[in-house]
């Protein structure tokens, strides 16, 4: 995205924000952090189990519209700053050993190995296949991302309120397919710094802004050889992102002590 911009002023509220995000799913679905009606857990004729952990509710669900099946994860709480509600189609295909997905992912069978590994099949599954709601929270930086339609792409939204500054940035996505690279997003944002600052410095995107050009949203997404369509393609408007090439262990903390089940896998700074 690219703009230029002179500056005037806006209030935005937080309820403002709370209404933006409100959202629902495909079909019955709904990314509200909560089981669905219905869901299942444990071994039925040919279901896998699924297990339950202390930040972890697992359960299969079905589609009413489709009939298919869905796998749903709930992960996370408010009270620890995160939470993910996930919907993945179910099944796609058998293996025997080496790399392997039953959930539309590819190479993702030796995720126990290295799982912050740039090969171990992180951001491989089919788009298309998936629903998922994502929020991040410390009190001052608020970050949501939620895409809650198989063939629509997110809409992110981020927060900062501090005691002199508070902003929202937020692009909507939502507006097109993943096969759609011509209509850009939906943009929204906002600055408001304290009144010491006489409202000098606030900001509207929707007002303040001499010429943009929007480039978010502007991807397609192709189907790959992966079960389910996954390992596809991404193709973008302006610039890029090679999902193979990232190592996701630049996102790993190693200052503070995080909770891993086999330690001889954690990943070493």
């Amino acid at each position: 995205m690219k703009l230029t911009a002179n500056f005037g002023f806006q209030k935005t509220s937080i309820a403002f924000i709370c209404f933006l995000c409100s959202l629902s799913a495909h079909a019955e679905f709904t990314l509200d952090f909560m089981p669905d009606d219905g869901g299942a857990m444990g071994m039925s004729a040919d279901t896998p189990w699924l297990m339950r952990g202390s930040l972890q509710l697992p359960e299969i669900v079905v589609d009413p519209d489709t009939g298919l099946d869905y796998f749903h994860i709930i992960m996370g709480d408010p009270s620890s700053g995160f939470m993910q509600d996930i919907y993945i189609e179910r099944g796609f295909s058998t293996f025997q050993g080496g790399d392997g997905s039953a959930v539309g992912g590819g190479g993702n069978g030796g995720n126990n190995v290295q799982p912050l590994d740039a090969a171990s099949g992180t951001g491989q599954a089919n788009p298309r296949k998936v629903l998922v709601r994502q929020i991040v929270s410390d009190g001052e930086i608020y970050m949501d991302f939620t895409k809650d339609k198989l063939d629509r792409k997110p809409k992110i939204t981020q927060m900062l309120t501090l005691p002199d500054m508070s902003s929202i940035f937020q692009i909507d996505m939502s507006n097109s397919t993943y096969g759609d690279d011509l209509t850009p997003g939906v943009v929204f944002y906002t600055m408001a710094l304290a009144d010491d600052y006489k409202d000098q410095a606030n900001f509207n995107f929707a007002t303040d802004i001499q010429k943009s050009i929007i480039d978010g949203g502007r991807y397609t997404y192709t189907n790959g050889s992966g079960p389910g369509g996954s390992a596809g393609t991404y193709l973008y408007d302006q610039g890029g992102f090679d999902i193979d090439a990232v190592s996701w262990e630049v996102y790993f903390d190693h200052s503070i002590e995080n909770p891993w089940s086999n330690s001889t896998n954690k990943p070493q700074p």
